[in-house]
């Protein structure tokens, strides 16, 4: 997943640099929307490795809404708004990279453990995984963006990138961003209520 990111950033901001506000905008859009589609299908699911899969595709949704901005505010000149959207969505890669590992680990113990990864069917693995339980409980913190732990970190300049990018755009801009920041809220909102359910059900 990173490898294709950083094919996009390649071709954005080097190959077809300078890239135009309509290309920010479209980003912007495609983020959120993957973000938002993202989590609720991990809300909804009760595989524990594919409900960590749909919440890769959230969180590559939340480094493009930051790439998205960083193209937006590159092509009208902002390039201090650019760097912090940029650095956002970097940032924000690398948490993923950590933190995914993390739980991924972690699934992988549950299922060599208990043989499924079928939430239905786990329950009370705290007292068996004594390791796993508190090492999950901090990637779940993290990919919820709680501080004051990594995921937040990103996540947070993110918010800013968008906060920031409100007053230097276009109207229509504006509406966009303004919408990507209720779907980034939204989003973490709802990560939130998906992993505490997660740890829950698996651990206690």
């Amino acid at each position: 997943m990173k490898v294709a990111i950083y094919g996009l950033f390649l071709v954005a901001f080097q190959l077809a640099a300078p890239g135009t506000t309509s290309w920010g905008v479209a980003v912007i859009i495609v983020g959120t929307v993957s973000a938002v589609a993202g989590v609720l299908y991990a809300l909804v699911d009760h595989d524990l490795k594919r409900l960590l899969a749909y919440h890769s595709i959230e969180n590559i949704g939340i480094i493009l809404i930051g790439m998205g901005v960083a193209l937006v505010a590159r092509s009208e000149g902002n390039i201090v708004l650019a760097g912090l959207a940029l650095t956002a969505a970097l940032f924000h890669s690398i948490n993923h990279g950590l933190f995914k590992a993390l739980l991924f680990l972690g699934a992988g113990t549950v299922a060599d453990t208990t043989g499924s990864v079928d939430l239905e069917k786990l329950g009370g693995l705290s007292s068996r995984l004594v390791w796993t339980a508190p090492l999950f409980l901090i990637g779940c913190a993290a990919i919820t963006g709680l501080p004051p732990f990594n995921g937040f970190a990103s996540e947070w300049l993110t918010f800013q990138a968008l906060v920031h990018g409100i007053s230097t755009s276009a109207r229509i801009v504006n509406l966009v961003i303004l919408g990507s920041l209720a779907g980034l809220a939204l989003t973490g909102g709802l990560a939130a209520a998906c992993f505490v359910k997660v740890y829950g059900i698996a651990f206690l």
